[in-house]
């Protein structure tokens, strides 16, 4: 029965500088002879088989298949350091997404590990009822944050009473308007939740507050295109913009004594 080593132990096949493999993971349809052990663990969802016939290697999952299947996986806070870990790791090494075996994977993990429950097209007073304590309006601190005139995010809402945005008003921003969107998004979030907190919770870095929110941004808040922009420039994001979103905060803290 045809299998392929994934996981560590194919990154250290095709790339000598990896981590140190720790045991076997393969995919392989299901059998009554592929009982999982601590050192061997075998892996089958149906989007394995495209893997399968159209794998080069006859051992090993080829590297762009490699970072795919981890690509897909990362929108799930299962293992998420390490996944992320080897998908800046495969990233610098050249690999490329397989799109077709994305969207399948992706489709089969939301069935295996649950659609997220991000729910945009409301009013914004009715999105905004979350258990989260806020200091300062969301939207308020979305214009302390902006790096124009506007904050970016109006540009891909279509309706501004409503917090969810068009995909096709995305796509007409240009990379470094989206990157821009996103970061400042991403701002807003860490703001409300590590900077701007209560007298019993001590404000975080701004590099490992904007990590973690981030993070948490990938596995729970969002989905489709913009959980993938994330996902994709994940890297980029959390260390971009710094000293520009720290400037904001101290503007902040001095004008609200905070």
């Amino acid at each position: 029965m045809q299998r392929l080593a994934i996981g560590s132990q194919a990154m250290r096949y095709w790339f000598s500088n990896s981590r140190e493999p720790k045991d076997w993971d393969f995919i392989q349809p299901l059998s009554k002879t592929n009982k999982n052990t601590k050192e061997v663990q075998f892996y089958w969802v149906p989007s394995f088989q495209y893997i399968l016939d159209n794998n080069k290697d006859d051992k090993f999952v080829d590297p762009d298949f490699l970072y795919t299947i981890k690509m897909s996986h990362v929108a799930w806070d299962i293992n998420w350091d390490k996944t992320m870990k080897d998908i800046l790791f495969l990233k610098e090494k050249g690999c490329k997404l397989d799109k077709n075996l994305f969207n399948m994977l992706y489709k089969e993990w939301e069935i295996l590990h649950g659609k997220k429950k991000v729910k945009m097209d409301v009013e914004n007073d009715d999105f905004f009822k979350e258990n989260i304590k806020r200091k300062y309006d969301h939207e308020w601190l979305h214009e302390q944050f902006m790096f124009g005139d506007r904050p970016l995010n109006e540009k891909i809402r279509e309706d501004l009473n409503s917090p969810l945005c068009s995909e096709i008003l995305w796509n007409n921003l240009s990379k470094l308007q989206k990157l821009k969107c996103a970061s400042e998004e991403l701002m807003v979030l860490t703001a409300e939740r590590y900077i701007f907190v209560d007298e019993l919770n001590k404000p975080m870095p701004l590099q490992i507050a904007k990590t973690k929110m981030l993070k948490k941004m990938i596995t729970n808040t969002t989905s489709g295109w913009f959980n993938r922009f994330l996902i994709d420039n994940f890297d980029v994001l959390r260390t971009m913009y710094n000293e520009h979103f720290k400037q904001k905060i101290d503007i902040i803290k001095e004008r609200n004594d905070c």
